[in-house]
């Protein structure tokens, strides 16, 4: 009878050696993803990331330049405006449509070019900071979403589907609603990870 108690004890604690080294399965993950590119009172373009696990941030980018001719020289100030890794809370995203509102911190600069004789001939860079509220606004086109999907190094199967919008906002005080001049897209990513 010690004996047989023995036996199934070693076979329990085998049993469960076995379960702890195969672990759990590891989870499906998704990755979301919207971008989008504006043009007119000075170029805008927005970049927010939801992955799966950590902060959902955005990267902005704003730019814009004013050109003038005085005394036969042509001159022109341009002023850069840009934001990465910015975590933000008011995003809602789905392949239909999404909409970020974000106040974002930002790095600016400024800088004053010359152009003599085929020469541009700038003075010195101008930096300081500030901060802007940020609000996009997607809405897909009635067209066919779009799929991929590939399989990684490590075996993992990567599946995509993304569509093409119309995008609307505004940000650094410019204001962007013409469809003609505006672009983005939603992007969604899920990723299966290897079998066991």
């Amino acid at each position: 009878m010690i004996r047989i108690r023995t036996i199934l004890a070693v076979g329990v604690t085998t049993a469960a050696t076995v379960a702890l080294a195969a672990g759990p399965a590891q989870a499906d993950t998704v990755n979301r993803y919207a971008h989008a590119h504006f043009d007119g009172d000075g170029s805008m373009y927005v970049d927010v990331t939801r992955p799966a696990v950590g902060d959902t941030v955005v990267d902005v980018e704003w730019q814009k330049s004013v050109c003038a001719v005085t005394d036969g020289v042509r001159g022109c100030d341009s002023v850069s405006r840009r934001a990465y890794d910015v975590p933000v809370t008011r995003f809602s995203f789905s392949l239909t449509g999404a909409n970020l509102t974000a106040t974002v911190p930002y790095q600016e600069s400024q800088q004053h070019c010359d152009f003599v004789d085929g020469d541009e001939i700038c003075g010195e860079r101008q930096e300081s900071t500030g901060s802007t509220t940020l609000k996009v606004t997607w809405v897909a086109l009635d067209e066919p979403l779009r799929r991929e999907r590939w399989t990684g190094e490590d075996g993992s199967v990567h599946i995509s589907t993304s569509a093409w919008t119309t995008v609307s906002g505004s940000g650094f005080g410019s204001t962007y609603e013409d469809p003609a001049t505006s672009f983005g897209q939603l992007s969604r990513t899920r990723t299966i990870p290897p079998a066991a």
